[in-house]
Formats: structure tokens, C-alpha cells, sequence
């Protein structure tokens, strides 16, 4: 029998490196896509050093011409995690209204064309999974992070009704909806002040959300919030008291 397919955009890093490593160590053969072909190619050697097999794809999913990218180059995976993406704070009207276009293609409706262009061959097959990594910003207010919840409530609305139209299909649809992880997404937006301010026990690893969306997959849970202390809080996140308190530990000093 030939290997499964496991895709698996923004792959280079963070997140996406560890489902990358969970589906190599599964057995799959692996497609991963991001836009540094350099991280690609390290992170595609040490997993041929595993005995796992896998392909680069290269491709700009902040733009349409980059999910066609992508679909040419694998069309019909067993598995696909859609995880790139990018974070962007800053009050209403102070943000380059191109740079937020392209963040809310990303975020959302190019994860639907992505998922649009894959999900019949699976319903067809009778199988698949379907990782969407959106963010708890999708379940609560975000201050100055308007445009980013909103597309990150675009994918979680868009995964819910995906999985309630493809059940009987075999496919199982699983949306993450973590807080704060230790990647580097939040450097390369300028936000590394986080780190040192947001309190270490509100932080999780990447590993967290790879476990728990394997367990939300076998529960058939659609929407799952990675980490005990977020599902803990999150009924009092869109309270005024932890708006003020994480309006106050976001804030630049």
C-alpha cells in the first residue's frame, strides 16, 4: 500500500514543524509548504533522516495564485493541517490597509479555497482530516487586533460548517483555537514584547496543539481550545476585568 499524504502549510516553523514531525513519525509521506524554501529544505532533511518521505512546496498563501500553488502540487491528501499564517495588532485605521488584506486572505477565505479545491476528492473517497489552526481571538473580543479576529472567526465559522456538511462523508474536520504559543510568530510581527510580559503559565507548546488536535479528530470535536488553562478561563475572557487585565500585559512599556 502507498504511504498516506499528509499537507501541511505554514510547515517551516512553530506549529506546522511539529505536525510535520507528528505525521513523519506516523508514517505518512509529507507535503509542506511555506515560503522560505531554505527552513523547508532543513526541515524536509531531518525528516528523510527519519525514514519518512517528503516533498517542498514553496508558495505565498497570502495570495490566490499561491493556494493554486499548493493545489497543483498535492490535490488529493489524506490529511491536511491549514496552519500558516501570521498575527497584526494595532488600533483601528494605523494599519496599511494592503498588508491587512493580505493577512485576512491568509488567515481565512484562502484557507477555504484551499479546503474547497481539496474536500471533494475526499468526500468522494470516503475519508479524510482536516486541521485548521484558527485562534482563541476567534471565541472572545480583540482590541486593537480587529482585523485578526475577525478572519481568525471566518476559518472557525468556515471549519464548523465544513464539518457539519462532510460527517457522513468520513471526513472529520477539527478546528484549534489556541492562546498564546512559543513560536516565533510573534517576533516576526514585531511583538516580541509579549514574551516577557504575558505571565509563563498563559504560555503553551507547539506539541500541546499538535495532541490536542489528534484527540479533537478521534472525539469528532469540532472546535477544541488547546491547553487546560484556556479551557479553564475562557467562559471569563470577555469579561471587563480580563479585557482590562489583558489589555495591561499586551501593553508596550
Amino acid at each position: 500500500m502507498s504511504r498516506q499524504i499528509a499537507l501541511i502549510t505554514g510547515a517551516s516553523s512553530g506549529i506546522g514543524r511539529a505536525f510535520a514531525q507528528y505525521y513523519a513519525a506516523a508514517g505518512f509521506h509529507l507535503v509542506i509548504v511555506g515560503r522560505d524554501l531554505d527552513q523547508l529544505t532543513l526541515l524536509s532533511e531531518e525528516i528523510v533522516a527519519t525514514g519518512a518521505s517528503c516533498q517542498i512546496c514553496v508558495a505565498d498563501l497570502s495570495e490566490s495564485s499561491g493556494v493554486e500553488i499548493v493545489l497543483a502540487c498535492c490535490s488529493e491528501p489524506d490529511v491536511v493541517v491549514a496552519n500558516a499564517g501570521v498575527t497584526m495588532a494595532g488600533r483601528v485605521g494605523t494599519r496599511d490597509w494592503t498588508d491587512l488584506e493580505q493577512m485576512s486572505y491568509l488567515l481565512g477565505v484562502g484557507v477555504a479555497q484551499l479546503l474547497e479545491g481539496i474536500i471533494p476528492a475526499m468526500t468522494q473517497r470516503g475519508s479524510g482530516d482536516i486541521l485548521i489552526v484558527s485562534s482563541i481571538a476567534s471565541l472572545i473580543t480583540m482590541p486593537n487586533s480587529a482585523m485578526y479576529a475577525a478572519s481568525k472567526s471566518f476559518v472557525t465559522a468556515y471549519g464548523r460548517s465544513v464539518a457539519a456538511e462532510t460527517e457522513r462523508f468520513g471526513v472529520r474536520v477539527c478546528v484549534l483555537c489556541p492562546g498564546y504559543v512559543h513560536t516565533n510568530l510573534h517576533e516576526r510581527a514585531g511583538l516580541s514584547h509579549l514574551e516577557k510580559q504575558v505571565p509563563r503559565w498563559m504560555w503553551i507548546s507547539s506539541d500541546t496543539v499538535v495532541q490536542a488536535g489528534i484527540r479533537g479528530l478521534r472525539r469528532k470535536k469540532v472546535v477544541v481550545v488547546p491547553g487546560l488553562v484556556y479551557r479553564s478561563v475562557r467562559p471569563f475572557l470577555n469579561s471587563r476585568a480580563a479585557q482590562r487585565l489583558w489589555r495591561q500585559l499586551t501593553k508596550r512599556h
